[in-house]
């Protein structure tokens, strides 16, 4: 068990700061480099860089990563039992993500991601409008994007899961404390009035921010262990995993004998899912380190190469001079040629071929033009940004080349976007943790839950947890759709959308001649492979059995029609007679087994 004392917990603090801030040494290096001087009107020779790679990185993943609200859908490993309430959770979700505008903060997110790490936390809060003092007032979930700078976890762990405790460093008004203190116990109201107001403010915010004026804030930190259980929590059972400690410290400065450490609020039980409150976004997983690698830190070497040699070419090319050299003993032409203007003819009586000598002295060599595009060929190898993905085609590669080409580089953006995914879907299950745990969850869900749903106005109430049913939440499957967070290519999408229309139409006629073919395989692996993974869904197993039933009972009353016309002469009782057999053996019943059961009755 770790020494959760004050004293030790911010030792462990400041361990992990400084493992941290190793991995986020070039951070501000890639931010400059990505806003380019002019941004901050510091323009000058020495932070000139002609070749931004990272602003053309970015500016062509990310809206690869994130363009639109993202869309869950949910499905439930119980159906009967749980499917209303994994059509809520969907519902409410999707609801979610548009209210709070998430897209927003995933865009943050997804810098972050590609210049370093992301993190973001998700906590349950009142709705906006309400304060936290407000009792009884609606919440539902928040999500917030943590800077990277102000972050932490256990340094020693291998990855965020094995982590032992995580944190992140805030700034907040004391009065605001006080004014919490003063309707919840327990904050320890005497420590934090005996914080110094503004103390280590500026250092944790960025440094490229202008100071502010005193504001009367202080630093705190929130460290999450998800192993230690106080003995006043609820526990697991009833939502509560691990434990909450809120710490300050007194006298920050460089002598680290003059800090000290307490807590200003009680340790309490964290009211959220196992996997706790943060989330990281990373792309790259670098072997026994907690920190993921970012596509744009692993090339920079290579940028800075590469903008090193066009700067020299630069150079070259402003040292660029072209000289006429004249015979000095002829003034007369030395002055004819510097007064006349460009492509003119002077005719001038027993001129020497010697006497005018043309020179060119600087400029770019053939070398450093073959050396720099050495060095941009390989950046575009390593970090995937072929002119295929920029969207330049020069024609002097052939069409398999840059097929093969664009295939390479969208396999490797393919990669990163599942990355990304699969951390908003992290996000997403932890917001519908609390929809479907925290009761003080209410909102309404709008119009196209109430066409789904068949109710008017639907409103979500949380808490749909039954202990009776024996369903948890951990009988939710929940899974975003693949491009809703994209831009929508219309000519892609249209075309996919045929090719599903044509298969779901033919595969409909051939299902009611081939019912001894596995369709729930067969079309789950078409859509596997169309990128559609909903498309045996589109067609209605139960429906179609149902049609197929129907066909066959209405050719069996049709033969037997026939056979009685056949043996009555064509009369017209036979034909009723046989309709009323065959509805009769659709209800289950069989006449002619009712007649012999009835002679032997008898």
């Amino acid at each position: 068990m770790l020494n959760l004392s004050p004293g030790n917990l911010y030792t462990e603090v400041q361990v992990a700061e400084e493992f941290r801030d190793k991995h986020l040494g070039s951070l501000n290096d890639l931010v400059d480099q990505y806003i380019g001087p002019a941004y901050t009107g510091t323009f000058s020779e020495e932070n000139f860089l002609p070749e931004n790679h990272v602003y053309e990185y970015l500016s062509l993943t990310v809206p690869r990563l994130i363009y639109d609200n993202p869309r869950v859908h949910v499905k439930t490993r119980r159906p009967v039992s749980q499917r209303g309430v994994a059509m809520a959770i969907e519902h409410g979700v999707n609801r979610w993500c548009r209210d709070t505008e998430a897209k927003e903060t995933l865009q943050r997110l997804a810098y972050d991601m590609l210049l370093g790490f992301g993190v973001c936390i998700t906590l349950e809060e009142p709705i906006k409008g309400y304060d936290v003092v407000d009792a009884g007032g609606p919440h539902w979930p928040s999500l917030h994007r943590l800077s990277p700078s102000r972050w932490f976890m256990d340094p020693i762990a291998s990855n965020m899961q094995d982590a032992r405790f995580c944190g992140h460093r805030m700034i907040r008004d004391k009065d605001d404390i006080l004014a919490e203190a003063s309707v919840d116990p327990s904050w320890n109201k005497e420590v934090i009035e005996s914080l110094a107001s503004s103390a280590d403010v500026n250092d944790t915010r960025s440094k490229k921010t202008t100071r502010s004026p005193d504001r009367n804030e202080i630093v705190c930190y929130e460290i999450w262990v998800p192993e230690k259980i106080i003995d006043d929590s609820p526990g697991p059972d009833l939502g509560f995993n691990g434990t909450i400690y809120t710490m300050a410290v007194s006298n920050p400065g460089d002598d680290d004998s003059e800090k000290r450490a307490d807590f200003i609020r009680k340790p309490r039980p964290y009211y959220g899912p196992p996997t706790g409150p943060y989330t990281l976004f990373g792309a790259y997983i670098v072997p026994d380190s907690p920190y993921p690698l970012s596509p744009i830190v692993a090339t920079q070497p290579q940028v800075m190469e590469l903008n090193e040699h066009v700067r020299a070419a630069t150079t070259s090319a402003s040292q660029y001079k072209k000289l006429v050299l004249v015979d000095a003993k002829n003034k007369k032409l030395v002055q004819d040629i510097k007064n006349q203007p460009d492509n003119f003819v002077i005719p001038v009586d027993g001129v020497d071929s010697d006497s005018v000598v043309p020179i060119e002295l600087g400029g770019i060599t053939n070398q450093q033009l073959t050396y720099m595009q050495v060095c941009r060929d390989r950046l575009d190898r390593n970090s995937g940004m072929q002119d295929a993905q920029r969207g330049v085609v020069t024609g002097e590669a052939t069409a398999t080349e840059v097929q093969v080409a664009e295939a390479s580089g969208s396999l490797r953006f393919a990669y990163i976007h599942r990355q990304y995914q699969d951390a908003v879907r992290k996000v997403m299950k932890t917001a519908a943790w609390y929809l479907y745990h925290d009761e003080r969850i209410t909102f309404p869900l709008g119009i196209e839950a109430a066409e789904d749903m068949g109710v008017p106005e639907p409103i979500f109430v949380g808490g749909m947890h039954n202990m009776s049913t024996g369903a948890t939440f951990q009988d939710l499957e929940l899974e975003i759709d693949t491009y809703s967070m994209q831009r929508a290519n219309e000519p892609l999408l249209q075309r996919r959308a045929m090719e599903a229309f044509n298969l779901v139409v033919q595969a409909a006629q051939v299902m009611q001649t081939t019912p001894f073919l596995d369709w729930d395989s067969l079309l789950k692996k078409l859509g596997d492979s169309m990128n559609i993974p909903e498309l045996g869904e589109l067609i209605d197993q139960r429906m179609l059995q149902q049609m197929i039933q129907q066909q066959q009972q209405q050719e069996q009353i049709k033969a037997m029609g026939a056979m009685s016309r056949g043996n009555s002469g064509g009369g017209r009782q036979a034909p009723q007679q046989a309709q009323q057999q065959a509805q009769q053996q659709a209800q289950g019943r069989d006449p002619i087994a009712e007649a012999v059961a009835g002679i032997a009755k008898g």
